[in-house]
Formats: structure tokens, sequence, C-alpha cells
């Protein structure tokens, strides 16, 4: 009897302990199968993460470079009905591009160029001709170009998160400071300048302007850019070229350069 027991025991004791043996296994491999479970759902949500961590919702990333079509829309005023030759013209096209430093998810400084100008346009009566008997030089005509390439640093304050928090949309305000390189050029882009008393209608000069916008979030690094941008242009200089004015009141003939930028971009996060 005693030898039956103790083999009945024995296999008792094997069933339980392979039991258990079993039981750790299983446990093991679910806590395994959790823990994979947990990574790879950290991985799918490591947006979620990223943008929890710092709260850059709207852009989430430091860095980004943005290209846009530019469309320059001269603002003419009439100054005592004399026009001038900055007068003299009509819209423009153009590209530029810039490099956007996000220092916070609303606040972003950018630095860029531009690439446009103006054509000239001979739709006033007879004030180009009159402007011509005043200019020293080859005459003023509609295939001169102005020529606007320049600088310029931005900052601009998303209103999005307060605004839009729910939308695709994130409207902003911007100012900015501007540096030209600009020339009335005889017979279009990349010409030669056209020359007043043997002075070149050329120069480089500082300038200013504010605007209003929106980016379209798109995807989660890209955003489209649409920009409606007052500037202002110093080109005007009274002494250089003293004489070219109206007869009438003095008013001068060249003076400061000022538009509206309507562009269009594209905003990619690096």
């Amino acid at each position: 009897m005693r030898s039956v027991l103790a083999g009945s025991g024995s296999e008792i004791g094997s069933t339980h302990k392979s039991l258990l043996i079993l039981a750790l296994s299983t446990v093991l491999t679910l806590a395994a199968c959790g823990a994979a479970a947990q990574d790879v759902a950290s991985l799918t949500s490591i947006e979620d993460e990223v943008e929890a961590d710092t709260g850059r919702v709207r852009h989430p990333y430091v860095l980004a470079f943005s290209g846009s079509f530019v469309n320059l829309v001269p603002i003419n005023i009439l100054k005592e009905e004399i026009y001038d030759i900055n007068d003299l013209t009509k819209s423009g096209t153009g590209f530029s591009a810039d490099v956007r430093l996000y220092i916070l998810d609303g606040l972003a400084l950018s630095a860029g160029a531009m690439r446009s100008g103006f054509k000239l346009v001979d739709n006033r009566t007879n004030e180009m001709a009159i402007i011509n008997q005043r200019f020293e030089g080859a005459p003023i005509t509609p295939d001169n170009f102005i020529r606007l390439d320049g600088l310029f640093v931005n900052l601009t304050a998303y209103l999005g998160g307060k605004l839009t928090p729910d939308s695709r949309f994130n409207p902003y305000l911007r100012g900015g400071a501007l540096y030209f390189d600009w020339a009335l050029e005889e017979n279009g882009r990349d010409s030669d300048p056209v020359s007043y008393q043997d002075i070149a209608i050329e120069g480089t000069d500082f300038g200013g302007g504010l605007g209003i916008g929106t980016e379209y979030r798109i995807a989660r690094k890209a955003n489209l850019d649409l920009q409606l941008f007052w500037a202002y242009v110093l080109t005007g200089d009274e002494i250089k070229y003293d004489g070219l004015q109206s007869p009438v009141n003095d008013s001068f003939y060249w003076t400061n350069t000022h538009f509206w930028n309507l562009s269009l971009g594209l905003v990619i996060g690096l």
C-alpha cells in the first residue's frame, strides 16, 4: 500500500509542479505580450507624446523652410494731382523663400529673401511725357522695369490656439524689417539701370511692413501659408535726384516705394 501511495503521491506532486510551471510560463508569456503591445502602442502614438511633452500642437518642430509665390501690387497715391514714376506701375510677380525658427508654438522668427518687381505702364494721360520733359537722360518708357530684390526678417504671432483651436486654420499677425536692392532698369529685369544726370536710379535701402495671414495645416509637418503684407521701402532720395521734380509744386518724380505683397506658399517642418 505504501508503495502504491508513495507512487501516487509522486505522480500527484509531479502534476502539481507541471501545472505550476505551465501557469508561470503563461503569466510570463502574457506579461511579455503585454509589454510588446505597450511598446507598439507607444510607437504608434509617438506624435501625441511629442506634442504632450513640448506643448507644440500647431508646430511640432523647431525649424521650418518656406517657399512662396508672390504678387506685388503697387500702392499708387496721387499727391496734389502730380503723378510720379512710382505711380506708373502695375502688379508684378516673383517668389520668396525663408527659414523659420519657432521660438514657441505660437511665435516664429523668420529670415529670407524675395525676388520680384514692377513693370511700367503709360496709362495716365500725358503723365509719362510730362515726367520726361524734366528727365535728363533716356526717357522713361513702358519698357522700364523696377526691380525689387530684398532680404527680410519677420516676427510672426500665431493666433490659432486662441481664435480657432479646433480648426486647421491658424491666423497670424506679422511684422517685418526689409532691406532691398532695387533699380529702375531700361528694358526688363537685369538690364542696365536708367540714369538721371548720369546717376543711375538704383540703390539699397531699408524698409518695413506689417501683415496678416493664415496657415492651413495639410499634414503634421506641412502647412499652406496665405499672406497679405504691406511694405514700405525708402527708395526716394531728394538729394541724389535733385531737380527731378514737378515745376508745379516741386513734388519729386522718384519717391519711396510701397506695395501690397500677396503671397501663397508651402511651409515644411524640419
